[in-house]
């Protein structure tokens, strides 16, 4: 799918609506979570669908084999969680739909911690992750009778950004925004001055997303050490990346942080901020090649997606999904806006598939760990 046609389809669903909210409205392969209180779900964003057939009755037992072409696939899979790896899997099933017409496929961005609330409650098959799963997210699916697959994805380069009009935040470093986004800024950190005695007498205004984001879980883990540290009394926390890019973009003294792939859709109304290397005291701008080439440090992410085991064995539009987004991953992601993993990566997802590998690998790494070494748990 070209690149413009994934642009055109996520410009027309979100900005044109999610300006007009925030004007209504305005008057956190590396690892770890954090987490705070959670926050009501929003709406979803968006579905995929294709025609409703009733749910495929016979079971398959070889989840890693998809049916033969000759059978016509019918039945639902929901999918839903993270913002960030939400274009990834909108665009998996718009393809899968194409080629499975009657199988139905809904995609929803309710954040990392619903989506994972979602799967355990039985609500989903498959559950978007902008980090690892928690062993306490783990534990409540296993007393419901739920295992999930931990199968990653992509390399996601968590982006800090500024209003256009901000000349002067060119760079920063882990120490200046835990200054700017830390616990201790609430209420203290109010002016730009305060970051750095030569930025201008120009105050802040803080966005990003809410407590129940994988990005939050990441971003507090990574830049403050501490899951779940971070400010309360930001202008706007939400889960629709674009309405922080808004924000952002409508304030002076803006600055918010998300994925990749925003960064690369709202460029006309953010900036990127380099982030300072702690390993080489280099500025990296977030992009591709800084996450591709290991630079991007401590702000580079692997992401994720988790099947339902018992559904991938026993439904077959489910396994046959599962498949066809670890198959397609390698094209889809980069057209996206993210970074594809290297093919052993994607080939060690199925194997876990194949041989019904439950529980995660990933969730025992620090984040901001190099993303060389998180791959090591791959090979």
């Amino acid at each position: 799918m070209p690149m413009r046609t994934i642009r055109r389809r996520l410009a027309a669903i979100m900005l044109p609506a999610l300006v007009g909210a925030l004007a209504a409205s305005l008057l956190a392969f590396a690892l770890a979570c954090g987490g705070g209180d959670e926050e009501p779900t929003p709406a979803p964003r968006a579905q995929t669908t294709a025609p409703t057939q009733a749910p495929a009755t016979a079971p398959q037992t070889q989840a890693t084999q998809p049916p033969a072409p000759s059978v016509q696939l019918t039945g639902e899979v929901a999918v839903a969680g993270s913002s960030t790896v939400f274009p990834i899997s909108e665009a998996v099933a718009e393809e899968f739909s194409i080629a499975n017409p009657d199988v139905r496929v809904n995609v929803a961005s309710t954040g990392t911690g619903a989506g994972g609330r979602a799967m355990c409650a039985g609500e989903i098959q498959v559950w978007n992750a902008s980090r690892p799963a928690k062993d306490s997210e783990l534990e409540t699916c296993a007393e419901n009778g739920i295992e999930v697959i931990e199968l990653p994805v992509a390399f996601d380069a968590l982006s800090v950004v500024v209003s256009p009009e901000n000349d002067w935040a060119q760079c920063l470093t882990v120490d200046e925004l835990e200054t700017i986004f830390g616990p201790d800024a609430q209420g203290n950190v109010m002016n730009w001055s305060q970051v750095r005695s030569e930025f201008p007498d120009q105050g802040l205004r803080i966005y990003g997303p809410t407590t129940a984001s994988g990005t939050f879980d990441y971003f507090t883990e990574a830049i403050m050490g501490e899951s779940g540290a971070h400010r309360g009394d930001l202008d706007l926390a939400t889960e629709e990346d674009p309405l922080i890019a808004s924000g952002v973009n409508g304030a002076r003294g803006g600055i918010g942080y998300f994925g990749l792939a925003y960064l690369e859709q709202y460029r006309e109304l953010v900036r990127p901020v380099e982030v300072v290397n702690p390993g080489t005291g280099e500025c990296v701008e977030p992009s591709s090649a800084s996450v591709a080439n290991g630079q991007y440090i401590p702000l580079a992410r692997p992401i994720f997606i988790y099947a339902r085991l018992d559904h991938v064995v026993e439904r077959p539009e489910v396994a046959a999904f599962v498949d066809f987004y670890l198959q397609e991953a390698t094209t889809l992601v980069g057209e996206v806006g993210y970074v594809a993993l290297p093919e052993s990566a994607y080939q060690w997802g199925k194997s876990r598939v194949a041989n019904q590998t439950t529980g995660s690998v990933f969730n025992t790494i620090a984040a901001g760990t190099p993303l060389s070494e998180a791959l090591e748990k791959v090979n």
